[in-house]
């Protein structure tokens, strides 16, 4: 169940809730907190009859193992990412609002195999883009692997954030990962693409408005949608088993940049 569909657990959501939003975390990452929270409050609840506040470390321990062991073993079969997000918020919990931290030695985090990224080659990349042809759709793939951008960059983006006389982008701090204003090179290709989407999709479109509008009036696609469109074109071109997201567009950059002589700071610094 959501904890936003339940009255329950009122009080301890709202304990972590007022330091998670003093300490300035996103409001996506604040909702994640809040349902892993809620979570762990039902299944104390049900399986020891206790709160939060007053469990024992081996029963936090024992909601853990319920998140990772395999549902045919009675758990919820859980990744070791998603699990340390519960694990994450815990300690957050135990931190903040009970006053007794947790270290890793209590509640240790799930250790992860880390694998490469897989990243398309250039033919690939252009193949996605130029192939495409629904022009919001190429120019959305097109600022992802040209600009280096996230998904929720790319969401986000307004109209007053491309400077074509400077051939930069603005990214604002709100939008950005590292919560930093800057600024990206806007390719020459792409500038071109943008000039034709302005005029045949958004033509009469302020500063304001948002690059890529949502359904509802004052809203913009969202990075599921963005997230639905590029598995739609991977689906059409017939490449599901390859691994790629939409964040491959963003390491595809990366490593086509790197491969034609950018030494590793410059490619840090880049992305």
């Amino acid at each position: 169940m959501k904890y936003t569909q339940s009255d329950k657990y009122r009080s301890e959501l709202q304990d972590i809730s007022n330091f998670l939003e003093l300490i300035n975390f996103r409001s996506r990452t604040v909702d994640a907190y809040l349902q892993c929270i809620f979570e762990v409050c039902s299944w104390l609840e049900a399986s020891f009859d206790v709160s939060l506040k007053d469990a024992s470390v081996s029963q936090l321990r024992a909601f853990l193992l319920h998140l990772r062991r395999p549902r045919t073993d009675g758990g919820m079969g859980y990744s070791p990412r998603t699990v340390n997000i519960y694990n994450c918020a815990i300690k957050k919990y135990f931190r903040y609002v009970v006053k007794r931290p947790l270290d890793s030695n209590e509640l240790p985090l799930c250790r992860i195999d880390r694998s490469l990224p897989r990243v398309p080659t250039k033919p690939d990349v252009f193949k996605l883009i130029y192939g495409t042809k629904n022009l919001k759709h190429q120019l959305i793939f097109a600022l992802a692997y040209g600009c280096a951008l996230r998904i929720s960059e790319v969401a986000a983006l307004r109209f007053g954030d491309i400077y074509f006389s400077e051939n930069t982008i603005h990214i604002p701090a709100e939008i950005s990962k590292s919560r930093r204003e800057g600024k990206v090179e806007l390719p020459n290709r792409l500038k071109r693409l943008l000039i034709d989407y302005a005029k045949q999709c958004c033509p009469g479109a302020k500063k304001t408005d948002w690059l890529f509008p949502g359904q509802k009036a004052g809203t913009h696609l969202s990075r599921e949608s963005l997230s639905r469109i590029f598995k739609n074109r991977i689906a059409e071109l017939g490449w599901e088993t390859r691994g790629y997201t939409f964040h491959s567009l963003r390491h595809a950059h990366a490593l086509h940049y790197y491969q034609a002589g950018a030494d590793l700071f410059q490619v840090m610094h880049r992305l």
